[in-house]
């Protein structure tokens, strides 16, 4: 898809439109799609991309434009189950002389799954050279494992504990990745309409608290030394985890009672539809499938030649295939399952990938967002055409 500057800077062809014409542009962009039309409306004008510089939508991606690749890292949060995408988004060279171009090609860079309380069993952030959650993951023989979980057994999670894993975590993710972007899940107090609040909820509410805190300081302090480059102060951007699904639902035409249906989907569909998701664009990018052959594919997607990668990759697409021979590997890792041994000598345990959901989250997230700002750039140029064809399904 190819777009073509200069932006439609005024946008009052929005007030011909209908209020359900309204909310199909805010959901296709990511934007809250609640409220009286002339909320709606409002919405949509500071919100879409504008002229100006200092619009609000330029400034979200206006740190990235100096680069030739924008740098996604996308988070779903959790206290024991928290996850991260990391994704490399080539920039055409077309966008820095008037047009930008949607990405043929997104690049999962790394992808993890951790237990925040491990992070502090970690190195300190400046003296890592891996990534958060990679150091120990899937070489800790079993005894040092079972040292872990004692160790672990400690942590009371107290404000002090999660202000040192925070900025633990975020010094080691900005170190690794020096990411443009920061996606982080937004969170909710209840879940399903329950009256009753859920400790585990307020605790990951209050780390994801501590993110933004540790990030807004971290900026603010790299700001005023002049340094540190795009990749370190990024810019951080929260994703409410309905309006991910409610995309795709529309998208996919998947309800409650199946494909075409428009009652809602429940929660445990939600996670059924993101995961399936994921397992089509990591098939398609392990076999080297182009963009629109998948169901639901956006882009391309390819995988970095990481063996600890692919092997995290294989081992979800079996689990989600619900394959359980090794020999029917995609990329032809160690087996899921297998023991193996590095040349060091360490010990290689097979990835763990029972927490399907929390991966394909933070996967989706991700790609979605882009899909998000693709579409931002369409209706901005295209107006009302770009309208008509979201309504007849060809967007």
């Amino acid at each position: 898809m190819r777009i073509s500057l200069p932006l439609l800077s005024s946008y009052s062809w929005l007030n011909s439109l209908k209020a359900s014409q309204l909310q199909r542009i805010a959901q296709a962009t990511g934007i809250q799609s609640s409220g009286t039309k002339a909320c709606l409306i409002a919405r949509l004008k500071e919100e879409l991309p504008q002229r100006e510089p200092e619009n609000r939508m330029r400034a979200c991606t206006s740190t990235s434009t100096s680069t030739s690749t924008m740098s996604i890292l996308s988070i779903d949060m959790g206290i024991q189950n928290l996850a991260y995408a990391h994704l490399l988004v080539p920039r055409d060279s077309s966008s820095h002389s008037g047009t930008a171009t949607a990405p043929a090609v997104v690049k999962l860079n790394a992808w993890r799954r951790l237990a925040v309380s491990d992070i502090l069993l970690e190195p300190d952030p400046d003296a890592r050279s891996s990534p958060p959650g990679k150091t120990k993951e899937g070489r800790t023989a079993k005894h040092q494992g079972k040292v872990k979980e004692k160790e672990k057994e400690k942590h009371t999670f107290s404000p002090a504990e999660y202000a040192r894993t925070a900025y633990a975590l975020v010094t080691g993710l900005l170190h690794a990745y020096r990411p443009s972007h920061v996606l982080i899940e937004r969170q909710r107090f209840r879940s399903g309409g329950a009256s009753a609040v859920q400790e585990w909820t307020l605790r990951v509410g209050v780390f994801e608290g501590m993110l933004y805190a540790v990030l807004h300081a971290l900026g603010c302090e790299r700001r005023r030394a002049g340094g540190g480059g795009a990749g370190m102060r990024p810019v951080v951007l929260g994703v409410e985890p309905r309006r991910v699904g409610a995309y795709w639902e529309g998208r996919l035409g998947v309800g409650a009672d199946g494909p075409k249906k428009t009652k809602k989907a429940s929660a445990r569909e939600g996670k059924k539809v993101k995961i399936n998701l994921a397992g089509e664009w990591l098939r398609a990018g392990m076999v080297g499938v182009e963009a629109g052959s998948g169901s639901g594919l956006p882009f391309g997607l390819s995988v970095a030649d990481d063996p600890e990668l692919r092997a995290l990759v294989d081992a979800y697409l079996r689990r989600w295939a619900g394959k359980s021979n090794p020999g029917t590997s995609v990329s032809r890792p160690k087996a899921e399952g297998q023991v193996a041994a590095e040349d060091d000598g360490t010990v290689v345990e097979p990835p763990d990938v029972r927490k399907m959901d929390d991966l394909a989250d933070c996967l989706v997230q991700g790609v979605t967002w882009l899909e998000w700002q693709a579409m931002k750039q369409r209706v901005a140029t295209e107006g009302l055409d770009a309208v008509l064809q979201l309504e007849s399904g060809k967007l």
